[in-house]
């Protein structure tokens, strides 16, 4: 700890009293750990006991922000020069909340992330720590360096990158992976299918430990520069067993329409979310962009199903080989109006019968398979290169 910094119950105290500044960029954040107690352990090498410490943030840069709260870049300091960069996300307590309901929110959301951070599966994010500043909550994760689906597929970036990048480049990124849409970019279906796999791998992760993720969307899916897949904001996600009925959370605009119908929440309802997602990739349309009510979201997506044989003549095809029949099959399966009617959960969509390994399957069949991981990342690598903090 450097002279000049506060000392961390001070801090604590002055962010309690002040709240914290989003705008302040080398703010830094310190709290004392809750344990009761500091014990030094008789050796080194078995500790007994508890033991605590103060864990120091500085923030560098706004990440994004939800309804619930604000994620961060932050770097986490430790001794002797040593740092690392984390995600921290500071949870902000509604004023039309009671203060009783907002702890009770909270205790959700510690109990949803201690659960989640002992899964530790490549596809999702790691919820590393869950701490007080004050009355404030704050969640600390692993920072992803990358991009979300949406901020990737968006035209802005697509076409703010062609000046940038070399002819060869360019020609290659649209004939393997992306093409312009007509509200964001168009993903080759074998690229699509990759992300989607990559998503239902660690959504199968969830469903098995009877977590649902309740709010998969494009903003929610992050492609990191290794191209590995990784699911994020598990605010809303709920246990199985609890009967969240008249407790829904997520975004309408992705729910599958038992939600809307505010019936329960199930593994079925996160794979027509994702059914969603994969249409939009394919298409490049926004699907519902013109829905203004819940009523008229429910409606559309009570028509998509019979919708999908004019969307799919949106979808690029291979030279020699049509797969879009084996597209419009599995996206037909995971959207479905009658949640029975679905994939059963995560494993089912991605290794069942239709699901999507049997799409990749016919890739490898006829020789079109590739590394989209790799190619993935080659692909944030051109749009969006790595910047020092």
């Amino acid at each position: 700890m450097s002279p000049s910094a506060p000392a961390p119950d001070d801090a604590v105290r002055e962010a309690a009293q002040q709240g914290f500044d989003p705008d302040a960029p080398t703010q830094m954040l310190s709290y004392h750990s809750a344990l009761s107690k500091q014990v030094t352990p008789a050796r080194v090498e078995d500790p007994k006991g508890e033991m605590s410490w103060n864990a120091r943030y500085r923030i560098l840069r706004k990440l994004g922000s939800g309804a619930q709260g604000v994620v961060y870049l932050a770097l986490r300091e430790g001794v002797d020069g040593y740092s690392t960069k984390v995600a921290i996300k500071l949870y902000a307590r509604d004023k039309s909340v009671s203060e009783s309901a907002h702890v009770t929110e909270m205790q959700r959301i510690a109990h949803q992330g201690q659960k989640i951070s002992e899964i530790q599966q490549d596809n999702l994010v790691n919820i590393r720590d869950f701490v007080a500043l004050g009355d404030t909550r704050v969640m600390v994760m692993e920072w992803i360096d990358g991009l979300d689906l949406r901020d990737l597929l968006s035209l802005e970036l697509y076409r703010a990158s062609e000046a940038r990048i070399a002819n060869e480049e360019w020609d290659r990124l649209n004939d393997v992976l992306v093409t312009p849409g007509e509200d964001h970019c168009i993903l080759r279906p074998a690229a699509a299918v990759d992300i989607l796999r990559g998503c239902l791998a660690g959504l199968s992760s969830l469903h098995h430990h009877e977590i649902i993720h309740s709010d998969l969307k494009p903003s929610n899916i992050m492609i990191k520069r290794t191209g590995t897949k990784k699911l994020i904001d598990m605010d809303s996600s709920c246990d199985r067993q609890v009967n969240l009925r008249a407790e829904v959370r997520g975004t309408p605009y992705y729910m599958a329409p038992e939600l809307i119908k505010e019936r329960d929440v199930r593994y079925r309802s996160d794979i027509a979310s994702l059914g969603y997602v994969l249409i939009e990739m394919l298409t490049g349309k926004l699907l519902f962009k013109k829905c203004k009510t819940l009523d008229q979201l429910l409606e559309k997506k009570l028509r998509l199903p019979k919708e999908l044989p004019v969307l799919a003549k949106s979808v690029p095809r291979y030279e020699n080989l049509d797969l879009r029949l084996d597209l419009l099959e599995l996206c037909s399966k995971m959207i479905a109006i009658e949640p029975t009617e679905r994939f059963p959960d995560a494993e089912a969509a991605d290794l069942g019968k239709l699901g999507a390994a049997s799409f990749h399957r016919q890739l490898v069949k006829h020789d079109l398979s590739a590394e989209y991981s790799r190619d993935l990342g080659w692909w944030i690598d051109l749009v969006h290169p790595f910047e020092e903090e």
